[in-house]
């Protein structure tokens, strides 16, 4: 949780912005979600071979044909929660506050039902909301401006990753250019890494 009130910056943010991000639409979550999606499909054919070769001490072309029927449903059962949380529970939205200082910039997000400013049915990029008061419940996580060492810019998405010598160290989202252009800039300023 945040140690400052959601309305108050410390005395050196100097760049600050709320905005809703989407959850069931945003292409790089969807590609992140497609990527587990893989590697669970194969991690559970494998554990079913892997399975019947001790139990049975054979496999044949039916157990191979039959692992991947089983990790498809369960693949299946994994898209249906995923569009669960996603379209229901959260209604493909969440909230996050991006505050930007001299040594660090902090991400918290909010468990909360974020207003647009702008009313769509389907998003795929970040969008502007009403500043958030009350969250349900938040996360905040800090990245230190020493400790990056790559800054990717998407375009056509608004983000901006920053990566560290360990991968990707956060995601920025922007809600429209003027606020992505800032960042970029900031970014570009603290880090001393122009964004490719």
């Amino acid at each position: 949780m945040s140690t400052l009130p959601h309305g108050q910056d410390a005395g050196d943010a100097a760049l600050r912005w709320f905005t809703g991000v989407p959850l069931g639409t945003n292409p790089l979550i969807l590609l992140d979600f497609v990527t587990l999606l893989a590697i669970a499909w194969v991690v559970s054919w494998g554990a079913l071979i892997a399975t019947q070769f001790v139990l049975g001490g054979y496999v044949d072309v039916s157990h191979y044909k039959g692992a991947a029927v089983v990790a498809s449903y369960l693949s299946l059962v994994f898209i249906g929660f995923y569009c669960v949380i996603c379209f229901v529970i959260t209604r493909n939205r969440y909230a996050a506050l991006y505050r930007c200082d001299r040594a660090a910039i902090l991400c918290e997000n909010m468990r909360c039902n974020p207003r647009a400013l702008e009313r769509r049915l389907l998003r795929f990029t970040a969008y502007p909301i009403e500043p958030v008061r009350d969250p349900i419940r938040s996360v905040e996580r800090r990245v230190l401006w020493k400790d990056v060492t790559k800054a990717r810019k998407i375009d056509d998405l608004r983000v901006v990753v920053l990566k560290g010598k360990r991968g990707t160290l956060m995601r920025v989202y922007c809600p429209d250019e003027e606020i992505y252009a800032r960042a970029l800039a900031f970014i570009a300023e603290r880090t001393g890494v122009a964004a490719a």
